[in-house]
């Protein structure tokens, strides 16, 4: 449960609306009033005006959780502004340049705020404050004089939308006229589908009435009229008198009468401290308080280095908890980064694991980085294909090489199968030599043959030719011999049996297989 305090300090009487709420209900609890003894000096008026105030404080059963007060309209600038919807983030950084030249304040020596109206066309729209930050650090240093450092503080006419929750015909769709005629001026809010649409503060106030200036008043409200609806508003619904002249006789058929349409008083809720007849004075302290149940931003004179201090005095009253909070928050932060990790660890592993396997059975080494992997895809296949390490050219430049230069040796046929990669390729040799003796060197030579390899600083002797066999041997017609050679071509370190790869090939096949399926 929460309590607000709406506080309106005039010349003559300082007035208080104590809202309570609880969950999704409020309730106006108390009417407060005190009246300010009049003083021929400024500190006796200051003197009074903290007599009165304390006097209202001093009637509540507990301190207020939350004094809003407000900076009179005649000290503020409020404009309309419209800006594209995707600026709508960014109201706060665009709203100097926006407003420069169109207020008579310097925007960057004021507080702006803003809260919004509607959005239609693309274009978001937004009431605008603009205010002296001189007038708002007078204002706040006023209120500490008096006892009282409000959490917020409302500005000019457009604080009268706090009336919108404690009036139930003002959330309709309306529109609403409020007119608010007091000490300093005359204070019209326009509110429409329960938010504020139109404010602007008159220069009429209850002196210029009591002078005979009537005719002033009804010029300036029907101006205003115009005004609103000249920014695409519609004639208003219904007219509310409230404030200090709302307590007068006959007031609501004297407005009626001058203004051509009706105006009535607007009801306040009952509650102690104010009966019918003066509860209508009270409707400036009500709007107030009632701006704490208003959903959405709404106007707030404290913005920056004037921000309430209040907020960080709750924020230190609860360091305990937000400790905690924050522990609690951290330990499972903690949590679920380690538990994330040892998932995408597994997974590294894991996928460490099958690229060692691919690059095993494709590329006949095993790598286990992708850099790794690419350096063996650069530099090509080893053991189950033959072709990129040994291919048909090759065999036949090394068959060549192979034969001494002393032998006379002539090729008359040779066949060369390099399968397709899977199996050991094969070759068939059919020559002619000048005796049998030169057979046996070449038999020798296709053994002894070694094709050297060399990556970078590491060096690799293959044996490719094997399993040779000689065929039979005939004399020709020339009186040569004629021989046939049969044997494999498998490139292989040298030392490394066939068998072993076939082991090996035989294992990847395996894994390829269960991964297969």
């Amino acid at each position: 449960m929460a309590t607000i305090l709406g506080l309106d300090v005039d010349p003559k009487t300082a007035r208080a609306v104590l809202l309570k709420t609880a969950l999704r209900r409020s309730e106006v609890e108390l009417y407060l009033a005190a009246d300010i003894e009049p003083a021929d000096t400024e500190e006796g008026r200051a003197e009074n005006r903290r007599k009165a105030v304390q006097a209202i404080l001093s009637r509540l059963a507990k301190p207020a959780d939350k004094i809003i007060t407000e900076l009179s309209g005649e000290e503020v600038s409020i404009r309309k502004v419209s800006l594209p919807a995707k600026a709508a983030k960014k109201i706060g950084d665009l709203l100097p340049f926006e407003l420069e030249g169109q207020v008579p304040f310097d925007p960057m020596e004021s507080v702006l705020d803003h809260q919004p109206i509607g959005a239609s066309d693309g274009m978001v729209h937004v009431l605008a404050a603009v205010a002296p930050k001189a007038k708002v650090a007078a204002h706040l240093d006023g209120m500490r004089e008096v006892g009282v450092d409000p959490r917020e503080v409302a500005v000019g006419s457009v604080a009268l939308d706090g009336l919108i929750p404690l009036v139930p015909e003002l959330a309709q769709p309306g529109p609403y006229c409020l007119i608010d005629i007091h000490h300093e001026g005359t204070d019209v809010c326009i509110v429409e589908s329960g938010h504020c649409a139109f404010g602007r503060t008159l220069s009429v106030s209850t002196l210029d009435l009591d002078q005979g200036q009537q005719g002033r008043l009804e010029r300036e409200v029907r101006q205003t009229l115009a005004a609103f609806r000249m920014e695409g508003g519609r004639e208003p619904a219904g007219f509310f008198v409230c404030g200090t002249m709302a307590t007068r006789n006959d007031v609501d058929g004297w407005l009626t009468r001058m203004f051509g349409f009706e105006v009535r008083v607007l009801p306040l809720p009952a509650a102690p401290g104010a009966d019918d007849a003066v509860r209508p004075a009270y409707a400036r302290a009500a709007a107030l308080a009632g701006r704490a149940l208003a959903r959405g931003k709404h106007l707030d004179a404290r913005q920056g280095e004037f921000a309430s201090l209040q907020t960080a005095t709750a924020i230190r009253r609860h360091v305990p908890l937000i400790a905690v909070c924050a522990v609690v928050v951290l330990c499972a932060f903690i949590f679920s980064s380690y538990a994330r990790y040892s998932v995408l660890d597994a997974r590294h592993a894991q996928l460490q694991d099958e690229l060692a396997d691919v690059t095993d059975e494709y590329l006949g080494t095993e790598a286990r980085s992708p850099a790794q992997a690419l350096r063996l895809l650069e530099r090509g296949a080893r053991g189950d294909d033959p072709m990129p390490e040994f291919d048909a050219y090759d065999a036949l430049a090394a068959i060549s090489a192979s034969i001494p230069e002393e032998v006379v040796h002539d090729v008359r046929q040779l066949q060369i199968d390099l399968g397709d990669g899977e199996e050991t390729g094969r070759f068939s040799l059919r020559g002619a030599v000048g005796s049998v003796s030169d057979t046996e060197v070449v038999l020798r030579a296709l053994r002894d043959h070694r094709l050297v390899r060399r990556v970078g600083d590491e060096e690799t002797r293959l044996q490719c030719f094997r399993e040779i066999e000689l065929g039979s041997t005939t004399a020709t017609a020339d009186d040569r011999q004629a021989y046939r050679i049969e044997g494999q071509i498998q490139c292989l370190p040298e030392g490394q049996d066939a068998s072993e790869e076939e082991e090996s090939r035989s294992s990847r096949r395996s894994r390829r297989s269960t991964r297969g399926n």
